[in-house]
């Protein structure tokens, strides 16, 4: 057997070896542990807090967009009958007046002003809804009650309400308003198509 190498002069094996490791940490990359697997939990915690926040606002702008003109419809409707209920009780004025002198009266034969304006109820202080009530004959020969509106919506103002007093009792089918802000029983229904 023969003798192993002799070692260069004056530095031991061990410390070969460490300066060998030395220069191989030296050359390699730093390692900075394992590498990551997926997404940490505040991007995930962000990505669920903006896809809420979008939905939530268009949940929120699609109820506004139905509740908004259905809330605006129901108060128009609201007013329009505030309307409609004063002017029916002047239909005992009427009738009686035309059973007593055999004509019909107009707003100064029985106690109204010629430009009789009713304020309805409402919040809008600055420009409240208003109906204005004018009686007298209308086109048929009958007697008449005319509301009309303003102030209360876009698609009310300056529409009309017609209430007529047939030989079959007064009825409310006429004048200008659409069928949506009118009570069932005002609304003129026409089974033809």
């Amino acid at each position: 057997m023969s003798a192993p190498p002799p070692l260069p002069p004056g530095a031991s094996r061990s410390d070969q070896m460490t300066d060998a490791f030395a220069q191989r940490r030296a050359a390699a990359p730093p390692s900075s542990g394992p590498p990551k697997q997926g997404m940490s939990g505040c991007a995930i915690a962000a990505i669920i807090g903006a896809v809420v926040l979008v939905l939530g606002v268009f949940v929120i702008a699609m109820l506004a967009a139905i509740a908004l003109p259905a809330y605006q419809q129901y108060i128009a409707k609201s007013r329009v009958m505030e309307a409609l209920t004063m002017a029916r009780a002047h239909q005992v004025d009427v009738d009686a007046y035309r059973e007593k002198s055999g004509v019909c009266p107009d707003n100064a034969a029985i106690g109204l002003a010629d430009d009789e304006v009713f304020t309805l109820s409402g919040d809008n202080a600055a420009a409240p809804g208003q109906a204005s009530l004018r009686i007298g004959e209308i086109e048929s020969g009958h007697c008449g009650i005319e509301l009309q509106f303003k102030n209360i919506n876009v698609a009310v103002d300056d529409k009309t309400l017609l209430l007529e007093s047939t030989d079959n009792g007064w009825t409310c089918t006429g004048g200008t308003l659409g069928a949506q802000y009118r009570t069932p029983q005002c609304r003129n229904f026409d089974p033809t198509p």
